[in-house]
This record gives C-alpha cells, structure tokens and sequence, in this order.
C-alpha cells in the first residue's frame, strides 16, 4: 500500500492537479492516454534510421523481419492492458456504457479475432489480433476514466511538444533521406507527416481548449515549428489535407445550418457515396485504375501506387467475402500473398497504400461493412453531441476526415499501434463518450 500511495503521488504531480480532484482512475487515465499517444508519434522509440530503399533489400531477411514480433512492443503493450484490466475492475459498468456504446467497433475487433479461423497465417493473425485488443482497450479505458474530455487535447499536445523537441534534434543530426527529404525521429517522411499533421491539429485545439493552462507564445512556437516541420518532409499528401480538411469541415458545417442537416451523417453519407461509386466503376468497368485515375489527376500512378491497386483487387477477388485474414496478407514471411504471387517491388511492401483495400484484403466485404457502421455510429452519436459541445465536435470531425482520407494513399487502418489509427481510435471513443454523459445527464 505505501507503494500505491507514493505512485499516486507523484502521478499527481506530473499532471498538475489537485489530489482532491482526482481519483486513481483518472489519473491512470492520463498515463494510459499519454503513453498510447507518446508510443504512436515514435516519442518513446525513435526511429532514426532512414527507411531503406526498395531496390536495397533482401527479400528473405525482409520477410523474416516484417513478420516477427518486437518483444518492447510486446512488453509495452501487455502493461498498458495490464493497468486497463485494474482501471476497468474499479469501476466495470462505467467502461460496459462506453464500449457497448459503440458496438459496432467492438464487432469488428470480433470479427478480426474469429479471423484466425480462416486466416493463412494463424500463429501471425492470433498475435496481431491480441496487439489490436490491447490498443483499443487501452485507448477506450483512457477516455472513459479521464475526468474531462477536454484533457485529450492538452495530453497531445503535450507529447507533441516533446515529439517536436526530438525532431529539431534529429535536423541537427542529419536525418535526411537520399532525396533530401526530412524525416525526423519517424524513419520515413509520410509517417512523419501524418505525426505532424495531427500534432498541429491538437496544438490548435489545446489553444482553444487549455487557455489557462498554455503559454501562448510557446504554443505559437509549437505551431511554427511543426508546420516547419511538415514542410521539410515534403509529405504531399498531409500537405495537401491541411490545407483542404479544415476547408471541407467548415464548408459543411455551413451547408448544415442552413439547411437544418446532421452535419455528421451529410459529411459520412457524401464520403461514402463517393468511394462507393469509384469502387463500382472500378468493379464492373473494363477501366485499368490507372485508366480511370488519369480521368481525374495528372500522376494517374501515384508513384506505382496503381500496380499494388490492381494487384491488391486481383487477390481480394480470391477471398472477396471473408478476406484472408486480420493480419494475414502483408509481412507473414515468405508465404505473404505479395511474395508467392507479386512481382517485382510488390515483394518487398508491407501495405498496399489504401487503407480500405487493406481492409477488404484482411476481413473482406464482411469487414468494410462493419466498418462503415463504426463510422455510421460515430456520424450519429456526433450529431447527439454537436450542440453540447461544438469545439469537440468540430475536433474530432476534422480528425476523422484527415484519417479517411489520408488512407486513400497510405494504410493505416487497423494496423496496430499505427498513429492515424491509434487517432481514430482516440476520437472514435471521445465522441462514445460524449455520448454516454450526455444520456447519462439528460
């Protein structure tokens, strides 16, 4: 007990509180938050190795790489369910509203779980199912014991500033790659600039939020020096969604006012009739992808994402209702799917660079549909809450348009610890939350 006692002690003190105005839980619930987030931005292992070049790697030992686990992370991870499991057995039924408020996503990890059943890789899919759990857990326990909802964004930002730190060290260091490209603590330039992206989002929103509790000044600094940061990575696609996610969210909440719309369900039913009629055309046309994109863009290619497109539709085809497998068809060594029936740099990839492909891959239609209702609930319980609390909701709509539309060229979904997921994850649950005291309240 006297252990107990000095780690709620000095628990209190790192986040600055009154001890009368916490309970353990809350601040177990800072801790789970900060070491999810701190572990997804790279913050606790950096990366300073530039990642290698295709042309450079042996395919055996990069297959025998891709597929084994990491033991830090597989210790990490276990302690942070470890500390859930002892949060949730305090106070069950508070956590039992939350998740069950969001039951869709709770049938998707199911499903994802059941999967080892038919999965081509068993032993790898039972490993990177429990990995899944125990990241989902973890960020839904956080959420459920933080005393506000307001804490999150404050929590991001500060272990952005600490990412941003490590980042200004690693330019000192050289961490550029052979093009000239930064990539910081993060070892390739896109995974730093989706870290950047959301570390600027999460800056804005704690100057909103934590008035009281920030130094504006140093809260301008932050701002700069990550949008500095973004720039030097030469990221084009977190570029780009800086700039056009916030216009789209705003855009839309105007076209809700007045027209008296749920601004969530408007903004969830246009994404998703779009992707439904690029993926029908793309199903029953006699269109190449690269045919069809050229309509459109000028780099139909999306440097050679195209190839990995039409060679990810072919092996879908082969496991279209089921999928292969949770985390059974990239990096399961010299049996992935990619290895025994690609060609040339598709044997050397550990995603196919579209995060909904990914998934029809891994789960099939059977999970893309579940998916979208994990979507659809969040679009509803959002429209619950979006009087109550706008700051938030705006927040959170910004976060997951970035993420969706982020996984358009890169993957990201349901892929473990992964930054953008371990975000939507965060704001999947914020907004389940909100909704559960807002029912609780009424």
């Amino acid at each position: 007990m006297g252990y107990l006692k000095m780690f709620d002690s000095l628990l209190s003190r790192f986040v600055q509180a009154d001890v009368r105005e916490f309970t353990l839980n809350n601040r177990l619930a800072i801790v789970l938050i900060t070491l999810v987030i701190a572990s997804s931005f790279g913050v606790l292992t950096p990366d300073l190795e530039a990642a290698v070049e295709l042309e450079d790697l042996e395919l055996d030992q990069h297959a025998s790489s891709t597929s084994s686990g990491n033991r830090f992370n597989q210790l990490f991870w276990i302690t942070l369910m470890g500390i859930s499991i002892f949060s949730i057995l305090r106070d069950p039924m508070r956590f039992r509203r939350l998740i069950f408020n969001q039951w869709p996503l709770l049938l998707l990890i199911a499903v994802a779980t059941t999967s080892v059943l038919w999965a081509i890789a068993p032993g790898i899919a039972f490993r990177r199912s429990i990995l899944l759990i125990c990241v989902a857990t973890s960020i839904f326990t956080g959420i459920c014991y933080l005393r506000s909802p307001y804490q999150i964004p404050l929590i991001v930002y500060r272990v952005g500033t600490l990412g941003l730190g490590l980042n200004i060290l690693a330019i000192g260091l050289g961490s550029f790659d052979i093009e000239g490209y930064f990539y910081g603590i993060h070892g390739h330039k896109n995974v730093l600039g989706a870290v950047a992206l959301m570390a600027l989002f999460f800056g804005f929103a704690a100057r909103a939020f934590n008035k009281s509790q920030i130094n504006s000044l140093f809260n301008t600094l932050y701002l700069l020096g990550w949008f500095g940061i973004l720039l030097i990575s030469v990221s084009k696609t977190s570029i780009a969604l800086f700039f056009l996610v916030p216009g789209l969210v705003f855009g839309a909440q105007f076209l809700a006012r007045n027209f008296r719309i749920n601004l969530g369900l408007l903004m969830l039913s246009t994404t998703l009739t779009l992707v439904g009629i690029v993926m029908i055309i793309l199903l029953y046309s006699d269109l190449h992808i690269k045919q069809f994109l050229e309509l459109f863009v000028a780099d139909a290619g999306f440097t050679g994402r195209d190839f990995i497109w039409a060679f990810l539709l072919d092996q879908i085809d082969k496991h279209w209702y089921l999928g292969h497998g949770y985390g059974s068809f990239w990096g399961i060594g010299i049996h992935s799917p990619n290895i025994v029936y690609g060609r040339g740099f598709l044997t050397l990839l550990n995603q196919g660079h579209n995060g909904y492909l990914d998934l029809w891959a891994k789960l099939g239609i059977l999970g893309i549909s579940i998916y979208a209702i994990v979507l659809v609930q969040f679009s509803r319980q959002s429209g619950y809450i979006q009087d109550l609390y706008p700051g938030l909701f705006t927040l959170c709509w910004i976060l997951l348009l970035l993420t969706l539309l982020h996984n358009i060229t890169e993957s990201s979904i349901m892929r473990g610890g992964h930054s953008l997921w371990v975000i939507q994850l965060l704001i999947i649950g914020l907004i389940a939350r909100l909704a559960m005291d807002k029912e609780k309240y009424a």
